[in-house]
């Protein structure tokens, strides 16, 4: 069976990406890469917070291939340490090569699915890597709105289960898109959210949308909508993004 990983070039270095994939592999193919106006926004909030501390620590939490760790990581140098999280195995191995291929030593991969309990072992239907998938989509648990009826599937795998407070240490901005769990992977944060105040960036397409805002707004979080993203940031730091809608 012909392997379809490929290495190729993007804006922001070397990058490992499926020739299968439609979702993020086809964008960078295409256009370069992928996500490009929101990890824009993401940098511009970054140097935010290096204008009040002289390094940031940052979570990529459903990093997929390395996109947004690829870009900030490299960006940021010394001045930023990032956790990338994915919970697909194959995508894990294509994520750890390219942060090896960049030579980024300040990222930290993990091969866990971020929830709100640690070492519980979900079992996961795969995708079939050798078809046309959107291989980002995956879903490890049934979220509250699907949009992968399509995905052809082979096989299974398992992985485990770890919560964000579980690592016990300062974070300062959080990045979520993890296809449904993100209310349960912050409902597992939320010792970070009191104690480090991180800004948080959370795709909120298929996730239980009325816990989040609740559960932001109760900590003192203000929030504006991109798209189908959330971003959240605390009250004291002052913050407004003028382009966007505030939400609460």
């Amino acid at each position: 069976m012909k392997n379809p990983n490929v290495l190729i070039g993007s804006d922001y270095g070397q990058i490992i990406i499926n020739i299968n994939d439609s979702g993020v592999g086809r964008n960078i193919s295409r256009t370069g890469y992928h996500s490009i106006s929101d990890i824009n926004l993401i940098i511009q909030l970054i140097d935010f917070l290096l204008q009040k501390k002289e390094h940031v620590n940052f979570y990529d939490v459903g990093a997929n291939i390395g996109t947004h760790s690829l870009a900030i990581g490299k960006k940021y140098g010394e001045k930023i340490s990032v956790r990338a999280f994915e919970a697909q195995r194959q995508i894990f191995y294509m994520l750890c090569g390219t942060i090896a291929l960049n030579g980024l030593a300040n990222v930290n991969c993990h091969n866990l699915a971020v929830s709100h309990m640690n070492g519980d072992l979900i079992k996961i239907p795969l995708p079939n890597y050798n078809e046309i998938n959107n291989l980002g989509g995956l879903e490890l648990i049934k979220p509250v709105r699907t949009d992968n009826h399509e995905m052809i599937q082979e096989g299974f795998d398992e992985v485990r289960t770890v919560t964000l407070d579980s690592f016990d240490e300062n974070v300062d901005f959080i990045k979520m898109d993890i296809e449904g769990m993100e209310d349960k992977a912050l409902a597992g944060s939320g010792l970070i959210l009191e104690k480090s105040r991180p800004i948080c960036f959370v795709e909120i397409l298929k996730t239980d949308v009325g816990f989040l805002t609740k559960l932001f707004h109760e900590l003192g979080y203000i929030g504006f909508q991109k798209d189908a993203d959330l971003i959240a940031i605390p009250l004291e730091y002052q913050v407004q993004i003028g382009s966007l809608k505030r939400i609460f």
